[in-house]
């Protein structure tokens, strides 16, 4: 490919020096990454009196009409703030620059496809900002970014373009000739001053909130003057697009209308990369000091051809893609798991996170890149970001583990996934996309293993295909979209006729006494709504429905806590509630009237049910102790979610680290068990969310909307030990759980653990349960190693299992009986079986000297493979038929010698054959035919046992009369 350089054609690599060159000839500075960084914010902090904030702050400003961006990681999810309080340590701040980590994988801004095919996108980038807040406007916003290009950059005007919003006359919006004319002003030629509409000029980020008019500013790669304004935002990699200042001075409507903010501000965002690139002579990104490093340890460390820039046809083994893409990915991932988004596909964040940890994984390939290599490159991005970013540095090694654990999965994943696609692709009938049934199928597992959904994209590209899937299709979905839409729908009608919400502040107004907890009645309620299945006046008794009230003392399921149940009364009617729900700002009672009548206006007591309120606080309680044990257990450990009620509680969380060994179970529950041994004090208070978020190691989850007022939650006294935000109800003292133990824990995808507990006398029996088996153990144990009651062994075996399959118990404790068991089950097994043969020769034995012409065995021991082993061990001169009955299932075995009669024979199976059971037919060397069958239903078997018992009855009496 040619270039023209001053009137002379030069080839794409020799132009690419030649512009490093020119571009450093004319600027005194040997730019790096670092130093455009530094330059950016030093220019701001200094000569214009802008406060330089960390990366992870919250740029706020308290008044009416101020809007706030969360300038941290949150960039999967922009947040608007308007509530911020007083006392907030930026809420005085009204000029703000900062270098901001900026994450793209998803939503309206999602350049994750584009990285990697050309040399700008990038999941992971840095943006220079420089903001406003009701303080300075358009025209110092032009002046000081003009300046900077200018003065400090040394980049001429004649390199640049400037857009500015050219209006919209659907919205009524007027073309914004103010900054039109700022430009012109400034010196900028009217050549390179051009209008763009809403797609390019007008920023908004969702479908609400603040937004406004823009102006961008284009740089041309091009060495020396031209007019090119046809590329300005024609996705050209020649003139791209360096800084977007954004005027925000709307406030958008739900109903789409705009309306002028009170106070105008400003933000303002330019790319490091791009700039940098501009800076260091060149029109990639990738031919950067903050990818370079990282292209040539790869190379070193791989031995694979240096990187080359190329794209396109122009890399078809697609090594450079490869390169640019793991590079990237790295970087993104680096970021993200140092502020805790893990690769969780349950978490919409973490799913993110996966999908591009994939994506890399997939592209490593390419590079031969040997397993377990990815998680080396962290420390080159730590060496270039941590200066700036220190919780890389802190993070380090946490982020390597991560990255080492989850490439683990990822190929075991891939080799069962390829399995089962391969599966697939054999029994697939047609060609063409894969539809919504073989997506789902190869997702749930139908051809063998799942297939996780980023492999799943790999493998289809791998064999040219391509998945084709409608949304919203799935039964599941349309229960969803059909729940929400009656949701809505409910809320809204509630909103009509009640004026007020629910006030629920009475669900914590409970003390503590001497010996358990008073939990008071609420009289005087007011009955506000009645729904069933719509707004009615009042419920009889025996119908079902719910009861809305003014005020309650229920606490409505939310945060894991299961809703209270119990009762609403007065004189004349009574209201069963066995849940309580929230619909908006109304706490719903669902239930039904067990007596007289429930209506509208009517005065009732709400009372609620003690015990299973105190159940509930005690687990609840019991799991902040738990999440308290698993961040010191791992530092990465992070909660997913939980479900408390009754004594039980569920847990799921997610880390890297593998928590099923002994030790780990055993210090999980140690450590709980301690807690409430010491008798710690619980602390509910009320705080602005702000000020609960600034406390020192309060936890809380990431993706939860909170109020603008929560609880927070102290266990312990002077340093707590846990300090939570959580709206649940809790006991006042952690000896008042009673107990704990953990029933289970289990992995349930990448990186996560459940955790299933139980608390209280649950947690005692469970204790109980647990002594009690291994003493049975034990028991067992001793008389195998002695060869002593071998009569009782099965009963004791029976035993064991029923407890552990039954009984609530310990984790530990089943887990140690189960193996223990497993270590002389082959013992019991071969030694029970061989008496078995040896009682049921006995027995087949003592019946040759009947009378009758064959014989019919009723048996409650042994099994199938028993009762066969034994037949051919014996010498069977007639027709013989056993019936061997255990808990589950009845075992019909016949046996036929040579010379039997083949009516007789007929007549035995037809008996099994009428009620069409299965049968299996074998021959014993002796030439003895045998059939079995196994009957799994009750009442067939019942039938086959009458009617054999009916034949040989009958046969009986012939024998007899003979």
């Amino acid at each position: 490919m040619m270039r023209v350089f001053r009137n002379h054609y030069v080839c794409r690599h020799c132009w690419k020096h030649l512009h490093r060159t020119f571009i450093r000839k004319r600027s005194s500075v040997n730019w790096t990454s670092s130093s455009v960084r530094t330059a950016f914010l030093d220019f701001f902090c200094r000569q214009h009196d802008h406060q330089l904030v960390s990366s992870s702050s919250i740029i706020a400003k308290k008044g009416e009409g101020s809007y706030f961006i969360n300038a941290g990681m949150n960039q999967f999810k922009p947040i608007f703030l308007n509530d911020v309080e007083e006392s907030s340590p930026m809420a005085s701040y009204r000029r703000v620059a900062n270098s901001q980590k900026c994450v793209r994988v998803g939503g309206k801004h999602n350049d994750l496809e584009d990285v990697g095919r050309d040399l700008t996108h990038h999941t992971f980038f840095e943006m220079l900002g420089s903001w406003s807040f009701g303080d300075y406007f358009k025209r110092e916003a032009c002046v000081m970014a003009l300046e900077l290009l200018r003065d400090v950059y040394k980049i001429p005007t004649s390199s640049l373009y400037f857009t500015y919003f050219k209006g919209d006359n659907s919205l009524q919006l007027q073309e914004d000739t103010e900054t039109k004319e700022i430009w012109l002003s400034l010196g900028i030629d009217k050549s390179r001053v051009l209008p763009f509409g809403m797609r390019d000029n007008f920023w908004d980020m969702g479908l609400t909130g603040p937004c406004g008019p823009c102006t961008e500013i284009h740089y041309d790669h091009h060495l020396g003057y031209r007019e090119v304004p046809h590329l300005v935002n024609a996705s050209s990699p020649e003139v791209v697009e360096i800084w977007n200042l954004v005027f925000m001075q709307y406030n958008r409507q739900e109903d789409q209308s705009l309306i002028p903010l009170p106070k105008n501000h400003v933000d303002t965002g330019l790319g490091l990369e791009r700039m940098t690139a501009v800076l260091q002579g060149s029109t990639s990104n990738y031919d950067t000091d903050l990818f370079r490093p990282i292209f040539d340890a790869i190379q070193r460390d791989c031995g694979v051809p240096p990187y080359k820039g190329k794209v396109g046809s122009e890399d078809p083994q697609g090594r450079d893609i490869a390169y640019r893409i793991v590079a990237d990915h790295v970087r993104m991932l680096s970021v993200c798991l140092s502020e805790g988004i893990l690769p969780d596909k349950a978490d919409p964040h973490g799913h993110k996170v996966r999908s591009v940890l994939y994506r890399c994984l997939r592209s490593a390939k390419v590079l031969d890149v040997r397993p377990g290599y990815i998680s080396s490159l962290v420390d080159i991005v730590v060496d270039s970001l941590g200066a700036t970013y220190p919780e890389l540095n802190d993070s380090c090694k946490r982020v390597k583990e991560v990255i080492d654990a989850s490439e683990d999965h990822y190929h075991r994943s891939l080799e069962l996934g390829t399995k089962s696609f391969k599966k697939f692709l054999r029994r697939r009938k047609h060609s063409g996309p894969i539809n919504n049934s073989e997506y789902h199928d190869l997702l749930s597992g139908h051809y063998g293993s799942q297939v996780p959904m980023e492999i799943l994209e790999g493998l289809t590209q791998q064999h040219g295909l391509s998945i084709q899937i409608s949304s919203g299709d799935s039964k599941e979905e349309t229960d969803r979209q059909a729940d929400k839409e009656e949701q809505i729908h409910i809320v809204s009608n509630l909103k009509a006729k009640i004026s007020q919400r629910t006030e629920d502040h009475y669900k914590y107004l409970y003390k503590a006494t001497e010996s358990s907890y008073d939990f008071p009645d609420l009289p005087d309620t007011t009955v506000v709504g009645i729904l069933s299945g719509q707004l009615m006046d009042s419920l009889k008794s025996g119908e079902e429905g719910s009861v809305f009230l003014d005020k309650t003392c229920f606490y409505a399921e939310c945060g894991g806590q299961a809703g209270d149940t119990g009762v609403l009364e007065n004189k004349t009617g009574m209201f069963i509630v066995r849940d309580t729900q929230t619909q908006g700002d109304y706490i719903q009672h669902i239930g039904h009237v067990e007596k007289g009548a429930i209506k509208m206006g009517d005065k009732l007591t709400a009372k609620i049910d003690q015990e299973r309120r105190m159940a509930n606080m005690r687990a609840h309680t019991a799991t902040h102790l738990l999440n308290c044990s698993l961040r010191r257990l791992t530092d990465d450990a992070r909660q997913n979610g939980s479900h408390v009620g009754e004594d039980r509680l569920y847990f799921e969380v997610f880390t890297a680290k593998k928590l099923d060994t002994v030790l780990d179970v055993k210090g999980l529950q140690n450590e709980v068990r301690e807690a409430i041994r010491r008798r710690l004090p619980v602390r509910s208070q009320c705080l602005p969310l702000s000020q609960a978020q600034s406390l020192d190691s309060v936890v809380f989850l990431q993706n939860e909307v909170y109020p603008h007022s929560v609880n927070v939650i102290s266990i312990g006294a002077g340093q707590p030990i846990s300090v939570e935000l959580c709206g649940g109800t809790h006991v006042h003292n952690t000896g008042d759980i009673g107990d704990f133990c953990i029933e289970k824990l289990k992995g349930v995808g990448q990186g996560r653990k459940s955790v299933y507990c139980v608390t209280g006398e649950l947690a005692r029996k469970a204790q109980e349960n647990g002594d009690k088996l291994i003493r049975v153990m034990g028991e067992l144990e001793t008389a195998v190693k002695h060869d002593k009651g071998q009569d009782k062994w099965e009963t004791m075996v029976k035993t064991i299992n029923t407890m552990m399959w039954g009984d609530v118990l310990p984790k530990l404790e089943r887990e140690n009986v189960e193996n223990r068991l497993n270590q002389i089950g082959h013992i019991i097994t071969t030694k029970l079986n061989k008496l078995c043969e040896e009682r049921l020769g006995k027995e087949i034995h003592n019946s040759h000297q009947d009378l009758a012409d064959w014989i019919l065995l009723n048996i409650d021991y042994g099994n199938l493979n028993v009762i066969k082993k034994a037949l051919k061990k014996l010498e069977v001169d007639k027709p013989l038929v056993i019936v061997n009955t255990d808990s589950k299932t009845t075992n019909i075995v016949m046996c036929f010698p040579q010379k039997c009669d083949p009516r007789f024979k007929q007549e035995l199976l037809s008996v099994i054959k009428e009620l069409k059971v299965k049968r299996k037919q074998s021959k014993t060397n002796d030439g003895i035919e045998l059939y079995t069958a196994s009957v799994p239903d009750r009442e067939r078997s019942e039938h086959i046992r009458q009617s054999l018992c009916d034949i040989y009855h009958e046969d009986l009496k012939n024998v007899n009369k003979m």
